[in-house]
C-alpha cells in the first residue's frame, strides 16, 4: 500500500525542521536574486513582508547565521507559506516529487506559457 501524501502539518518535528531548513535556503537564494514573484502569487505576502524585513535588517550575518536566525525568529511565517503552497512531503521532510528549485522552474514555465 502506498503512503498518502503528507503535508507539512503531518510531519513530525524532525521532518518538519528538515522541510523548513530546505525551504529557508531556497527562499534566501531567491531573496538574494530578487526573484520571489512566484511565491508572492500565493496569498502569503504578509508573511513574506515580515520575513523580508528580518532578512534586510540582518544582511550583515553570514549566510548560515542568516538562515538559522530567520528560521528561529520567523518559523511560524515559513510554516504558513508552506501550508499555503501545500506541496507533498516524504516522511523525512523532503519534497515528495521534486526539489524547491524544480517546483519553482515548473511554476515559472507555467507563467511563460500563460497558464
Amino acid at each position: 500500500m502506498q503512503n498518502p501524501d503528507l503535508t507539512i502539518s503531518d510531519l513530525d518535528e524532525t521532518a518538519q525542521n528538515t522541510a523548513l531548513t530546505d525551504f529557508v535556503h531556497f527562499y534566501l537564494k531567491h531573496y538574494r536574486t530578487n526573484d520571489l514573484e512566484i511565491l508572492a502569487s500565493y496569498k502569503v505576502d504578509y508573511a513574506m513582508n515580515d520575513i523580508n524585513m528580518y532578512i534586510y535588517a540582518n544582511l550583515n550575518f553570514s549566510p548560515d547565521q542568516l538562515a538559522a536566525g530567520v528560521l528561529a525568529n520567523k518559523r511560524d511565517l515559513f510554516l504558513t507559506i508552506l501550508k499555503t503552497v501545500n506541496l507533498p512531503y516524504t516522511a523525512s521532510g523532503t519534497l515528495k516529487d521534486l526539489t524547491w528549485d524544480g517546483w519553482y522552474a515548473q511554476q515559472y514555465a507555467g507563467i511563460a506559457e500563460g497558464k
